[in-house]
């Protein structure tokens, strides 16, 4: 007798009685026969081709026959007898299970007792038949293809779920009530940080992931999570590297029958990122609604400053070297000068500030400034600086690059009470374009970077997070504004840079400030060579609203000589112009006035008299003088409060620019 008989054989069924000529085909079945009787085998399939089977099989009585038959094809059907001479049907189903096949088997022998018939069983087999009972053959074969098929399609389910979990772009779990991982995908593991998803299940919740142990708990204990629907929360996690995160997480409860939580299944959405823009954009809508009220303060307040300052200024001239009024008279001007101070900083804040940008190089704006900055922080700080030399060029208004580095140093002077170093330094940096637009900066590869470190008291998260905000301050009572912070901010976004901070309780505070470079080579500052307010007989249109500030204008310029026409406003200013006989030299009018606006009464004006000057003026600015907060090319503007000198001298530069052609 052979070892192995091979057959592929393809049986028809027989044609129906009553049309010969209809042929059915059978449905197609892989039998691997694990037989040593070849009479046997045939009486089986003979019983498989009877039921309409169009069968492909083959026959092995050896183990190493079984493995190539294995090898060589897969197959729908294993049929064995439970024991040969030199081969058993237990061997076969151990040969089968090692391979992972799920492939019926079913044992067919001469005879099987009880005890065999158990044994077979629970070593893999299906179901048994006796030789003798043939006709229970069919409906076992049946029965076992069906379930192999149900299970078939359960695996590509699953296989398919599993796929689009591992694959899916959001995190997701199933963890315990106790906090542990049951199972993560691929995408958790990234949002981790973690390398793999072993890792990651062993990993204690509530120690190792959420940024507080405590939030975990509160979470658990809200038990809002229904096993019909998700429940969505937000939580602070943490990275493997210690980065916080913030996660939205949809949780559904999966419960017994008794009601209990036998786990939680969880979707994971990173919105770090996300939250992060928006608290951005919520800031910056917070500081252009507290800027735009700083500015409309300003505003007003520069007109009483205009009228304080220059009387005082007319006073004092008009007062002998002796008098003892002038010591009073000098306080006053001294605190009218701290408060044209204090309406800067609300300027610079809101960025309403009219700036002069030119090409300066921060280097020259630090050593400009040592020797007053030595001053301010006394001798019990070590002042250190260290300037790159070849630092490339930024554009900015000098005197707002002056006031960011002194607020920066009487910050770091007050964070070190009792002495310390701080140190100043420039440097060329180079950001990512994508980087510097994150952070509300022009997207632009090189950077001139102004660090400010001291060793003082250092600042906790919470405090960082809001050193920016108007008005907020951690000194004592009546020892700051909360305006010094909130100016170097609204100044360097003016200046397209930004802003980084590093500090630590007790190691100190580090501001780093990054300005776009420029290609071009820095402007050397004018030395201003002192000299009395210059005079003039020309005639000048005086127009401003508030009665105050005309008034003490109109006195000064009358003082040095200039012949004026004032006016309230724009329409009674053109009414005057157009009934005055003689010329009218220069055009000095508030920016912001009812009705008609100092832009368009220059334009309506120009259009009678076009060889009138302008010159604007305002407590604050917008954008019918300034675009973006930029002074524009060729327009004259004195900034409020001003003095008699700077009025005369501004007046007198105007009236003799030359005329472009």
């Amino acid at each position: 007798m052979s070892k192995v008989a091979e057959q592929h054989v393809t049986t028809l069924t027989p044609a129906p009685r009553g049309n010969p000529s209809l042929v059915v085909m059978g449905k197609p079945l892989r039998v691997l026969m694990v037989e040593d009787s070849e009479d046997d085998a045939h009486l089986v399939l003979r019983e498989l081709r009877g039921a309409g089977y169009d069968l492909t099989h083959e026959r092995v009585d050896t183990a190493a026959a079984l493995e190539a038959a294995l090898d060589r094809h897969p197959w729908d059907l294993v049929i064995g007898d439970y024991s040969m001479p030199q081969f058993s049907g237990t061997a076969a189903l151990a040969m089968l299970r090692e391979r992972g096949l799920d492939v019926p088997y079913i044992c067919v022998s001469g005879t099987i007792t009880e005890e065999l018939a158990v044994a077979a069983m629970k070593a893999g087999a299906h179901d048994y038949v006796t030789k003798g009972q043939l006709k229970r053959l069919l409906p076992a074969i049946e029965r076992e293809l069906r379930e192999a098929k149900a299970r078939a399609t359960l695996r590509a389910t699953e296989a398919s779920y599993e796929t689009l979990v591992e694959h899916a772009p959001v995190g997701i779990y199933r963890s315990s009530p106790e906090g542990r991982f049951l199972s993560v995908n691929a995408a958790l593991v990234r949002i981790l940080g973690y390398d793999s998803a072993a890792a990651v299940v062993g990993l204690d919740m509530a120690r190792d992931v959420y940024a507080d142990a405590a939030e975990r708990q509160r979470l658990v204990e809200r038990d809002s999570y229904s096993d019909r629907q998700y429940d969505n929360v937000e939580a602070t996690w943490k990275r493997r590297d210690g980065r916080l995160l913030t996660v939205q997480l949809s949780v559904r409860a999966v419960r017994n029958a008794a009601g209990r939580v036998e786990y939680y299944e969880t979707f994971v959405r990173d919105v770090t990122d996300q939250r992060r823009l928006q608290q951005q954009v919520l800031q910056s809508q917070k500081l252009e609604a507290v800027g735009r009220l700083a500015g409309g303060i300003a505003h007003d307040f520069n007109n009483l400053l205009t009228v304080i300052t220059s009387y005082s200024d007319l006073l004092l001239e008009d007062l002998a070297p002796g008098d003892a009024k002038r010591d009073d008279l000098e306080q006053v001007r001294k605190a009218a000068d701290g408060a044209a101070a204090l309406t800067r900083q609300l300027l610079a804040f809101s960025r309403q500030q009219v700036v002069e940008p030119r090409v300066v190089s921060l280097n020259v704006v630090v050593e400009g400034l040592q020797k007053i900055l030595r001053r301010v922080i006394g001798e019990d700080i070590e002042l250190t600086t260290t300037l790159a030399p070849d630092l490339g060029a930024v554009r900015a208004d000098v005197g707002q690059l002056e006031q960011v580095l002194m607020n920066l140093a009487v910050n770091a002077r007050d964070a070190m009470p009792t002495g310390g170093r701080l140190t100043i330094e420039t440097a060329n940096v180079t950001h990512d374009p994508e980087y510097a637009r994150d952070h509300e900066a022009a997207a632009v590869r090189r950077f001139a970077m102004l660090a400010v470190s001291d060793t003082g008291c250092g600042m906790d998260e919470a405090t960082k997070a809001r050193i920016f905000e108007p008005f907020f301050t951690t000194k004592e009572p009546g020892k700051g504004t909360g305006l010094g912070l909130a100016t170097v901010y609204g100044i360097v976004q003016q200046a397209g840079g930004f802003i980084w901070v590093y500090s630590e309780p007790g190691d100190g505070t580090s501001f780093k400030i990054y300005l776009p470079e420029v290609d071009a080579t820095a402007e050397r500052a004018a030395v201003a060579v002192g000299a009395s307010a210059p005079r003039g007989t020309e005639t000048v249109l005086l127009v401003e609203d508030a009665a105050a500030v005309r008034a003490v204008t109109k006195q000064v310029l009358e003082r040095q000589g200039y012949t004026v026409l004032e006016a309230p406003d724009g329409e009674a200013a053109i009414r005057l112009a157009q009934r005055h006989r003689g010329p009218i030299d220069l055009l000095l009018t508030d920016v912001v006035m009812p009705r008609v606006s100092g832009r368009e009464l220059a334009e309506r004006l120009a259009r009678v008299r076009p060889d009138t000057r302008v010159l604007y003026a305002s407590g604050y600015t917008d954008d019918s003088v300034v675009r973006h907060g930029i002074l524009e090319s060729g327009t004259a503007y004195l900034q409020k409060p001003f003095s008699p000198e700077s009025l005369a001298r501004k007046v007198r530069d105007v009236l003799d620019a030359p005329r472009p052609r």
